[in-house]
């Protein structure tokens, strides 16, 4: 299977760190920015670099851009340019596109637009935004430092049929289970005797590179 590939367009702090931390999670990075020194900065952090408007259609066809599976315009500061950017990309039939919004007004916008994921960086940490994206099967992710997370994560199928005992994910992996959210019930610290359902999604945590063991795909690959 080929390389998910993922164009992020303007390079403030935001979308530096989004390009970086893709990169590093091994997937292939297109970006552009009108400010060379910029470019200069990140090109060797990223899979292409370019020089360009966000809003030239043309400049964004002959960089990839448009090709990508999904595409973050994370210049906000420019109103108009993200909003034609992001038309850009819709018209152009971009898979997912996401857009950093100034506010509620600027995302209501974007949402009418056609928007897959509108981002407001008083809510939206790079990383988060990162891990939302790429993350198999997890649900939800908190950050809470030190290297520690707590994630919302389906049942992985080697799971199901098992009981906590049996799975054992403290003493393996050193991962707490610390519930369980379930269609009818909802179980805060459950029994060890508990036994996993396909639909089950637990509330685990540990440390990244735990959830890595378990091929939970969190960890900063971004």
């Amino acid at each position: 299977m080929a390389k998910k590939q993922y164009g992020v367009l303007g390079l403030g702090r935001f979308g530096s760190k989004v390009a970086r931390e893709l990169f590093f999670k091994g997937y292939e990075v297109v970006v552009m920015d009108k400010d060379e020194d910029v470019i200069q900065g990140i090109k060797e952090q990223v899979t292409h670099a370019f020089i360009g408007d966000i809003i030239e259609e043309a400049a964004l066809r002959e960089a990839g851009i448009l090709d990508c599976d999904v595409v973050i315009i994370a210049e906000s500061n420019n109103m108009e340019s993200n909003i034609i950017a992001a038309q850009i990309c819709k018209s152009a039939g971009v898979s997912s596109v996401v857009c950093k919004a100034q506010n509620t007004i600027h995302g209501n916008i974007l949402a009418k637009l056609g928007v897959d994921h509108v981002i407001f960086p008083e809510q939206d940490t790079a990383i988060k935004l990162v891990n939302k994206l790429t993350s198999q099967g997890v649900l939800d992710y908190f950050d809470i430092g030190e290297n520690l997370t707590i994630i919302g994560t389906k049942a992985l199928p080697e799971w199901v049929g098992k009981r906590l005992e049996q799975l054992d994910l403290r003493n393996r992996f050193n991962v707490t289970v610390l519930a369980i959210r379930r269609e009818k019930e909802n179980m805060v610290i459950p029994a060890w005797s508990t036994t996993i359902e396909k639909s089950d999604v637990l509330v685990l945590f540990g440390r990244e590179d735990s959830f890595k063991e378990l091929k939970l795909d969190i960890t900063h690959k971004t």
